[in-house]
Order: structure tokens, then C-alpha cells, then sequence
């Protein structure tokens, strides 16, 4: 996954543009609530083929941070 994909994901789901999501922007600024980080952790599962438990988005503050995460991911599925 690029970071690029990351970012089409999270406008998709929280209906923004892309291209105004940086890795400084907070899941606050996007108005993450409980139900979102499921639906997220399910997409990120999809699109990495690594089932994400949303526990572990729990901490992420960031999109920065969940790339950081989205990368480990992959490499742990490796």
C-alpha cells in the first residue's frame, strides 16, 4: 500500500479530499468516533490482507501514526 492509497481510504470514509489529509492530521480533525476506527480497521485489513484488531487504533492520534502502522503491518504479513 502507498501512502496515496492510505489517504483515498480515509477521504472515502470520512468523506473529505485527499488531498487536504497530511500525516499531521488528527483522527480528532476527522471527527473519528468508536464506530469509524471498526469500519477503518476492517478497510485497512482489506487493503493490506492483515486483519487489524481496532485495539490497535486505539492510541493512533495521527495519520502519520497509522501509516507507521499501516507500514508494520505489511511487514509483519511478509
Amino acid at each position: 500500500m502507498k501512502f496515496a492509497d492510505l489517504l483515498e481510504i480515509l477521504a472515502e470514509q470520512f468523506s473529505c479530499d485527499a488531498a487536504e489529509l497530511s500525516e499531521e492530521t488528527t483522527f480528532e480533525d476527522l471527527g473519528v468516533d468508536s464506530e469509524d476506527l471498526v469500519e477503518l480497521a476492517w478497510q485497512l485489513g482489506e487493503a493490506t490482507g492483515v486483519e487489524l484488531a481496532e485495539s490497535r487504533l486505539a492510541s493512533i492520534e495521527t495519520i502519520g501514526e497509522l501509516w507507521n502502522l499501516v507500514r508494520e503491518l505489511e511487514e509483519e504479513a511478509e
